[in-house]
């Protein structure tokens, strides 16, 4: 009888993975568990010490307890080695200049630097990254500790890469996020190695870096003749496309090529790298026949990648993508034996060493997925396909095809987790674009380099990339205006990600029974524990979930109610630079699956409190705005008005004693106004609620005033008695008035206000009435955003 054969997955066979796997847990459980430096170093130290002492007495005497424990420890030596890495980095201290401007806010300052990088952000104001050689405190202490600063550029004077500038400032601080679920602006600069924000008041120098051996002068030329080998339409996406400097991309045209799925390829990153390192790898057998020919080809090639690489300003996908390569093309020089699988493992063992923390970011995750998926699924794909159909002239683009579909589909829970889209005709664009670019990187390239000497020249090489980029637009400004080419994706569990790392071991491993059903067992478990994880949360009790967004000198709060509808109350502040809607809440509504607001209640029309509506009618689905039936007259009154009308979209004016039916386990009832006009004030109409959830109320009063509180007293008298209140007109002294707190006697009370305000909100006299009352006050200026959760007898805050 023949016997099963039974899998094994062999050190011997894939030792980097095995490497890397281990290092990356070392870095993953840093990550999760706070421990000291001291204790992580020891604790390395003692596992290496146990380690070789068994290697050694392994040398004297065989046994197998000895090999299982060398093997353990082994492991473990290499996990502590990832983990001690990474709590080195992050315990990395700020040098001591840093330390003293992180607490001289708002101080002055005089500095000296160079220009690194230079950006702007969604108000198009300019940002730089500056290398700070010299600065000089308000106190007179003078410092030439060099550090990275980011330059908030808001004076008219211009400014380049490169720049050597002199200039007096305020130190700002870099704040928390305001909000949940937002982009977070620290972390994001100290994931750059920047810890320090100053303001430039004014400039007394400003000068070009002339250096002919400085990186950056070389990017500044190679920058300068996109901008002559292409027109203004297509050099922003040609210096993406060749360089990777995406700072002139529209924030509509990065969205564009994200929907259609062509986004990766102004990623410079490993696709690039391969394009130009192609013609090298078809002139290896050439140097084959030379002496010291492989060693010379090796130099070569680095040196190429190096170049690229400082043009590019040394961006973390092209250092990833050019290890990888020059792994690869040195196993082919020297005719080595080499494994796809384990170089990947190689190169981001090598990465990981020098910067743990790329681990955690997007681009580390997408281009070394990416790479596996190809890697494992692919040839089963292949090997699935005729042969003649892989001969045909059709052979590549139905290649490209199915690469880009299995990618694409590999790097689903990526995507829906980190961007809430997925691209549908992504497929279709990469087989249209992606062959092409074979062609048009390295012409463009060239062209760049003989524009350098013989611009006219360059300038005739590089006209088939113009039309190119043309097409390309065109391409992409058409397919993202079509609804049905990209799809909103719901985050995902982290336990999808396991999962889905099984179903591609599993797929890679179709044709081996024995790893493959292992595989399938690992899925099975995890299914059951996603399913588990859901049935938690629908037997777990209902709750009412009231955020209070901190969107400045305005209003904007969301209910969630016990069946998971959604209620905005205000949508927050309005300047002609930007809003609330596009700068808080669609973000907040994306990262949160909302994709539907089934009421809009507006409690009266000035801008601080309907100051997103547009947005958010443009963007989201809105089932009813109710609003408080006041006639205002501004241009962004009229407009919500109008649109809402072009949507479809019903506009309800409320008036006390109105009811809004939404969620039957909620009760929500209109207060106010009272249907009349008693003045010319929209605040004394505001529509007031009352939220009723089991034994807990929580009442929202708008803007309302002195006036209208005595006509809710009249009206209502003990029956506003509540547990949280919403405190009216943003602490003004003209609300909040003791006879009103007298009737709500509020636990919470939270006042929405931006910290500095013209208006010097919130005003003594409210914050006294409101502590005299004894109600815990809160103030989204001071405590940022607010979170409170109800199960119908408590409300208890939640911390973000």
């Amino acid at each position: 009888m023949n016997r099963r054969s039974s899998y094994k997955f062999s050190i011997e066979q894939y030792p980097a993975l095995r490497l890397g796997a281990l290092f990356i847990l070392g870095i993953v459980c840093a990550r999760l568990v706070d421990v000291s430096l001291i204790n992580s170093v020891m604790g390395l130290c003692i596992l290496f010490l146990l380690f070789v002492g068994i290697e050694v007495l392994s040398k004297t005497r065989t046994s197998l307890r000895l090999s299982r424990a060398a093997t353990i420890l082994s492991v473990l030596v290499v996990i502590s080695s990832g983990f001690v890495l990474s709590v080195v980095q992050n315990s990395q201290l700020l040098s001591g200049i840093e330390k003293l401007i992180s607490i001289s806010d708002w101080e002055e300052v005089t500095l000296k630097g160079s220009v690194v990088n230079k950006s702007k952000n969604s108000s198009g104001d300019t940002r730089l990254d500056l290398a700070v050689s010299k600065v000089e405190l308000k106190s007179g202490l003078i410092s030439n500790t060099g550090f990275k600063a980011r330059i908030l550029w808001d004076v008219k004077e211009a400014v380049d890469l490169g720049n050597v500038i002199s200039a007096k400032g305020t130190i700002i601080p870099i704040s928390e996020p305001r909000n949940p679920s937002v982009f977070n602006y620290k972390k994001f600069l100290a994931s750059r190695n920047i810890h320090t924000q100053i303001r430039i008041d004014s400039v007394l120098s400003n000068s070009a870096n002339n250096s002919t051996l400085s990186w950056i002068t070389v990017r500044k030329k190679a920058l300068s003749i996109i901008d002559s080998n292409f027109n203004g339409d297509t050099a922003p996406t040609a210096k993406a496309l060749l360089l990777g400097y995406k700072n002139e991309l529209e924030t509509t045209t990065r969205q564009a090529f994200a929907r259609t799925g062509l986004s990766h390829i102004m990623a410079v990153s490993g696709l690039h790298v391969g394009l130009v390192v192609a013609p090298f790898w078809i002139i290896i057998p050439f140097f084959w026949t030379k002496k010291h020919g492989t060693k010379i080809g090796l130099i070569i090639l680095v040196s190429v990648l190096f170049f690229y690489a400082g043009i590019t300003g040394f961006s973390s996908s092209v250092v990833r993508a050019s290890v990888m390569a020059i792994l690869l093309t040195y196993g082919k020089l020297f005719s080595k034996r080499s494994d796809s699988i384990n170089l990947m493992g190689v190169a981001a063992f090598i990465i990981l060493l020098f910067d743990p923390n790329q681990l955690f970011e997007i681009g580390f995750q997408l281009s070394f997925s990416a790479v596996l998926i190809i890697l494992l699924i692919l040839p089963v794909i292949q090997n699935s396909i005729p042969y003649w159909v892989r001969i045909k002239w059709y052979g590549t683009p139905v290649m490209v095809v199915i690469i880009s579909l299995v990618v694409q589909l590999g790097l689903y829970p990526l995507q829906a987790y980190y961007f809430g889209e997925v691209s549908i005709i992504s497929p279709l664009a990469n087989a249209l674009f992606v062959p092409l670019l074979g062609l048009i990187v390295p012409l463009s390239l060239l062209s760049l380099i003989i524009s350098s000497v013989a611009p006219s020249i360059g300038f005739f090489f590089n006209y088939p990339s113009v039309l190119f980029l043309n097409v390309l637009h065109e391409f992409v400004d058409y397919s993202s205006a079509l609804s049905w080419v990209w799809i909103n994706a719901e985050k995902p569990s982290l336990l999808v990600f396991p999962f889905w790392v099984l179903l591609v071991l599993a797929i890679g491993s179709w044709r081996n029974p024995a790893i493959k059903w292992k595989m399938v067992a690992g899925m099975l478990v995890l299914f059951v524990l996603v399913q588990s994880e859901g049935l938690k949360e629908r037997l777990s009790p209902e709750t009412l979930l009231v955020t209070v967004f901190d969107v400045g000198q305005g209003d904007a709060s969301l209910i969630r109610t016990p069946l998971g509808k959604h209620i905005l109350i205000d949508t927050g502040t309005w300047s002609p630079q930007t809003n609330s809607g596009s700068q808080l809440l669609l973000p907040y509504f994306k990262q949160n699956n909302i994709k539907k607001l089934d009421a809009v209640i507006l409690s009266h029309p000035h801008a601080d409190h309907i100051g997103g509506i547009l947005e958010l009618l443009s963007e989201i689905e809105i089932d009813t705005i109710y609003n408080s039936g006041y006639k205002y007259d501004s241009r962004l009154y009229h407009s919500y008005i109008s649109l809402a009308a072009e949507k479809e979209t019903p506009v309800v004016s409320l008036t006390a004693g109105d009811q809004i039916i939404i969620d039957p386990t909620i009760l929500i009832l209109a207060l106010g106004p009272e249907g009349e006009v008693f003045n010319n004030d929209p605040n004394q109409h505001s529509v007031v609620l009352n939220v009723i959830y089991g034994k807990n109320k929580f009442l929202f009063t708008g803007d309302a005033g002195e006036n209208q509180e005595h006509r809710l007293v009249q009206n209502y008298d003990v029956l506003l008695d509540t547990d949280f209140l919403k405190v009216g007109h943003h602490g003004s002294r003209t609300s909040s008035e003791s006879f009103f707190l007298n009737e709500v006697s509020p636990e919470i009370s939270v006042v929405s206000l931006a910290n500095k305000n013209r208006f010097n909100h919130p005003h003594q006299e409210a914050v006294l009435r409101l502590s005299s009352s004894g109600s815990k006050i809160y103030f989204t200026g001071r405590d940022r955003a607010l979170v409170f959760e109800s199960n119908g007898k408590i409300i208890r805050k939640i911390d973000w």
